[in-house]
């Protein structure tokens, strides 16, 4: 049973003529014949009964007539509300990593709801691999990352900016009084690092070991504020993304250790499925996170 086979009966029982609605919606006569035959085979009744110039409705047709009633009114109320942006509920659910979280995606979002106040948002924080895999399953509309590209022939990749990797330390550290510093002495310091996760120490971790080099870290945590605190305080290094400690680089608060032979660079990402269906939400977070970002 068909919505469109309901609408040509409720025109010929309104009109007591197959070929008057026909002409009315659109259909060849032999078209709403069709149309109403296939309805009573299905329903297993007779809906009409056909004399020479006109049709009259049977009981039964009288019947489906109150329920196809009902029926096309809840469809014109779906209508309407589907174009009543009052009435629509505006969703958003972005999945990110705890870092972006507190920089980049903070302004972005303050930017999201200034421009949409009725914007209902919702954010997943998980590494790289557990948020693809959530966009992947649809359990979040996009994602916002910070990793090395990712390429899938099933995503859609809308969003990509370089992002420097940098080691770090605070202002007094004697390291950087040494004119020219390689990986070899480096990894010696004592190191605050965010967990190891699979993005910017992942690639850290395998720049090292090309190298025959690894580091052991005196303290693993994922707030880089705490990781920021620790270097300036009590000494030793860090490596983090530029946008996380990038006040702290302006102000003096924390020092780059420039490495010879050294460079690590991560994508800002904002990634969704091709298959997804992209709503108006989506598409002004996008629009914002361009603006913001790029």
């Amino acid at each position: 049973m068909e919505i469109r086979q309901l609408i040509t009966f409720q025109k010929v029982a309104e009109l007591e003529s197959f070929s008057k609605a026909g002409h009315e919606l659109g259909y060849s006569q032999s078209t709403v014949t069709v149309q109403i035959k296939a309805l009573e085979t299905e329903l297993g009744t007779i809906l009409f009964d056909r004399f020479s110039k006109n049709v009259k409705i049977t009981p039964d047709g009288l019947l489906l007539l109150k329920y196809v009633e009902n029926i096309t009114n809840q469809i014109n109320s779906l209508k309407s509300a589907l174009g009543n942006e009052e009435a629509r509920t505006h969703t958003l659910h972005i999945g990110t990593l705890d870092s972006l979280c507190m920089f980049t995606l903070t302004e972005i979002l303050k930017l999201l709801r200034e421009h949409h106040p009725e914007y209902h948002i919702k954010i997943t924080r998980g590494s790289p691999s557990e948020l693809t895999e959530m966009m992947e399953k649809n359990e979040v509309d996009i994602i916002y990352i910070l990793d090395a590209l990712y390429y899938n022939v099933h995503w859609k990749r809308v969003i990509q900016k370089k992002e420097p990797c940098v080691f770090v330390c605070g202002p007094q550290n004697p390291i950087l009084k040494k004119q020219e510093i390689n990986l070899h002495e480096l990894v010696k310091e004592p190191f605050y690092l965010t967990e190891a996760a699979d993005n910017y120490q992942f690639a850290l971790a395998q720049f090292l070991a090309f190298h025959e080099l690894s580091i052991e870290p005196v303290l693993e945590v994922g707030s880089t504020e705490v990781i920021s605190n620790m270097i300036h305080e009590t000494g030793g290094c860090s490596f983090l993304p530029y946008f996380a400690i990038k006040e702290h680089l302006e102000k003096g608060y924390l020092k780059e250790i420039p490495v010879k032979n050294f460079h690590i660079d991560m994508f800002h990402q904002v990634i969704y499925q091709e298959s997804k269906w992209v709503t108006s939400e989506m598409l002004e977070f996008i629009r914002i996170a361009k603006a913001t970002l790029i």
